[in-house]
């Protein structure tokens, strides 16, 4: 055989390859010597093979069947133990719990009996002032009662008081209406009588003012007419005067308007010879332009150089005012 280099298994020859497990211990071995050599020599190579295969497969399978006895017996011992502690500490855990329960419940009885205690004098009192609030109710009622019952008569009792109040009333305004009614008559009568001497009164009194008031109208137009004269006349006077007055500014005012007048046609004359001298002055200078345009440029033809010196009119003076008014 090849050992292969891992040196765990084995090549058994060349010519199969098969790897096999590493050798048997000494007890399998032990096992295969008490087998007779005459029963062993029928057996080839590859059944010793596989018997040894076979051998070492029971082998594990027993360990492993004994491992996993080992293991049962120790889960079984665990189990025991497990169940044993939990035992224990499930009797642990009642004696703690109905301790525990034993004083919650002390404690428990002892909260209640002071809550009880406490709602029973909470009851009392609420009851108590239930009682007193019911007879305050019941107190203030009977007197909302008693009022309404007084308040009811005192009404009837006004009513009355109104309905006597209003027939004396009636019965009052009865006579009085009758009384006024006796006195208007009498009133009217007595109207009636005054207005007749009223009446002949005013006729009387109206005369007697037409009579005054003709003379005193007569009077006063003849007073007016004489008032109106001599205010007419003054008024005429003092007209007379302001027309002379004003004829004396008008006529100044024309005075120094005909002497205005005077100075610009002075001005005007003395203009209109500085304009005549000018005029000649220009006429002359012209001429001596135009001789000197000729003289200089003796081929242009006529028109040809009026660019130089054009054409200008003389300058004609327009007629005066007064001029105009003699010619017409």
């Amino acid at each position: 055989m090849i050992r292969s280099p891992d040196l765990d298994s084995f090549v058994c020859c060349a010519v199969c390859s098969k790897i096999i497990p590493p050798p048997p211990s000494n007890a399998t071995f032990d096992r295969i010597r008490e087998y007779k050599p005459f029963r062993t020599r029928y057996y080839t190579h590859r059944d010793i093979l596989e018997i040894g295969a076979d051998i070492q497969q029971e082998q594990h399978e027993k360990e492993e069947a004994e491992i996993q006895e080992h293991i049962e017996k120790m889960k079984a011992e665990l189990w025991s133990q497990a169940e044993m502690q939990k035992q224990d500490a499930v009797d642990k855990a009642l004696k703690e719990a109905a301790t525990n329960h034993s004083a919650f419940v002390q404690d428990l009885k002892q909260k209640l009996g002071k809550e009880l205690r406490e709602e029973v004098r909470k009851a009392k009192a609420e009851v108590q002032q239930y009682m007193e609030d019911q007879q305050k109710r019941e107190a203030e009622a009977a007197e909302q009662r008693m009022a309404h019952r007084l308040r009811c008569a005192l009404m009837e009792c006004a009513r009355e008081k109104m309905q006597a109040v209003a027939e004396a009333r009636k019965q009052e305004r009865e006579a009085a209406l009758k009384e006024a009614a006796r006195q208007h008559r009498k009133h009217l009568e007595q109207l009636k009588e005054e207005h007749m001497l009223a009446e002949d009164l005013y006729q009387k009194s109206i005369e007697q003012l037409n009579k005054e008031k003709c003379h005193e109208i007569n009077t006063a137009l003849s007073i007016t007419q004489k008032e109106n004269q001599i205010e007419t006349e003054k008024q005429l006077k003092e007209a007379e005067t302001l027309h002379l007055d004003e004829l004396e500014k008008v006529m100044v005012t024309l005075k120094a308007a005909e002497i205005q007048v005077k100075t610009l046609m002075q001005k005007l004359e003395k203009m209109t010879d500085w304009k005549d001298s000018l005029e000649a002055e220009i006429q002359a200078t012209r001429q001596a332009f135009q001789k000197y345009i000729d003289a200089t440029f003796p081929n242009l033809s006529p028109g040809q150089a009026n660019f130089i010196l054009p054409f200008r009119e003389a300058f004609q003076q327009k007629d005066t005012p007064e001029e105009e008014e003699n010619s017409d």
